[in-house]
């Protein structure tokens, strides 16, 4: 199957109008028309959105696979049909030392009992993305999923408190000289955070991605 197609087949088991779905991603009745008649192509910002709607890989879209499950940073899937438990989604952390207080809930999002069982309930939290200096990878709006006490290796994506400020997401690097906090943008006005290990670093890591996902409730 074509991207159109997968995207009409699963609007269709979801019992969505165009418009609906639409309003859903952010794009009009007729852009959908377009992806699903495949005049239009989305943009990689828009066809995470729809992945991650569906709770698909963006290889399933595509028609590359036939595996419907949305993969979880790049490993395990996360099947949100089977998830029973939940936690809170933050749509900020205060400046400063930051706290997950009641006041910065937003709502909830689904986690599956292997991934609590693997990180621990009590070491995950939830951000909603704003802003769209990792959109490569995680479409604002989004919901990402960290974990706490993990140890961050070259590669991973981390949510990052920078200068005391709200936090922002990552991709991390460390060389012998310094870390380098890199976005990964289809916005070219963002560019990398360089701390040099011959001064103070005044940045924190917070989490380290899990996955992300649409589904706030």
């Amino acid at each position: 199957m074509n991207l159109g197609s997968r995207i009409k087949e699963l609007r269709t088991e979801k019992r969505m109008t165009q418009a609906e779905l639409g309003r859903v991603i952010g794009v009009t009745k007729v852009s959908i028309s377009g992806y699903e008649n495949n005049t239009r192509q989305p943009d990689n910002s828009i066809l995470l959105k729809l992945a991650g709607y569906f709770n698909v890989s963006t290889d399933y879209l595509l028609g590359k696979s036939n595996n419907k499950l949305s993969l979880s940073n790049g490993s395990a899937p996360v099947n949100f049909s089977v998830a029973k438990q939940s936690i809170p989604v933050y749509g900020m952390i205060h400046a400063g030392e930051p706290t997950f207080a009641d006041q910065y809930i937003i709502g909830e999002t689904p986690i599956t009992d292997k991934i609590i069982d693997k990180y621990g309930r009590d070491n995950l939290f939830a951000l909603q993305v704003d802003g769209d200096s990792m959109s490569k990878v995680i479409a604002p709006g989004f919901i990402a999923v960290f974990a706490k006490d993990c140890e961050v290796e070259n590669g991973d994506i981390c949510a990052v408190l920078v200068d005391g400020e709200n936090a922002t997401l990552k991709r991390f690097k460390e060389t012998s000289k310094a870390v380098i906090l890199e976005p990964e943008s289809f916005n070219p006005i963002y560019k990398p955070l360089i701390f040099s290990k011959n001064i103070d670093q005044d940045f924190r890591i917070l989490g380290k991605y899990v996955f992300a996902t649409s589904l706030l409730q």
